[in-house]
């Protein structure tokens, strides 16, 4: 486990955050290529850069409500910790969008610096390219209103607490919608995500009262 503070944000990095992204460096490099190793450990850095980003949004804008709050990254991506039930349904949609808002527009800014720079065909420009790619994807996926990505989150602000069916029912419609692109691209991870919001989502909705 790793601990540090950025701009007086506590953050804590589980052994978890790390397997799981080396994990997916794994299943899509290139493993007999020479530079396997390094370009895994360039995919590792960029994708701990890009959602330490995209938690730094969240952070950022509880910290300007005033209230305290923590990043913890761990298994598939991570979270701000901030006291519930303080935000209003406003404040709760801006600190939600503020993840994403804040990793695609330095993705955005990145892209920009390599088009205009000269970099050349090198290790720094690759992994530039890499921190793009996997902020754009992060950002975008994370937009989608399913619950408990920050979209169904931003979704549930915007329709109030008496809607909650309503989000669920979103959230499952979506998910299916997403597992059957992933069935025609053939990405089982895809799939198995897909699914997992699927299923989370409509017993959620079952268990939600009309």
């Amino acid at each position: 486990m790793v601990e540090f503070k950025i701009f007086g944000i506590p953050v804590r990095v589980e052994m978890s955050f790390w397997f799981t992204l080396g994990l997916i460096g794994l299943i899509g490099s290139n493993v007999q290529s020479s530079n396997a190793l390094l370009e895994l450990a360039l995919f590792v850095l960029a994708g701990f850069l890009s959602i330490l980003i995209h938690e730094l949004g969240h952070a950022l804008m509880i910290k300007k409500y005033r209230l305290p709050t923590q990043i913890v990254l761990s298994s598939f991506g991570g979270y701000a910790m901030f006291p519930a039930g303080v935000l209003n349904r406003l404040q709760a949609f801006l600190v939600t969008a503020a993840g994403p808002a804040l990793q695609i527009l330095t993705a955005v800014l990145f892209w920009f610096t390599i088009k205009q720079v000269e970099m050349g065909d090198n290790m720094l420009t690759h992994f530039c390219l890499i921190f793009v790619a996997i902020s754009i994807f992060w950002g975008l996926l994370n937009c989608l209103p399913i619950v408990p990505l920050d979209g169904g989150q931003m979704l549930a602000s915007i329709l109030g607490p008496k809607k909650t069916r309503t989000v669920y029912l979103i959230s499952v419609i979506t998910a299916i919608a997403i597992g059957a692109v992933a069935v025609y691209f053939r990405a089982p991870f895809g799939i198995l995500l897909a699914g997992l919001f699927a299923y989370q989502n409509y017993k959620a909705w079952q268990q939600t009262k009309p």
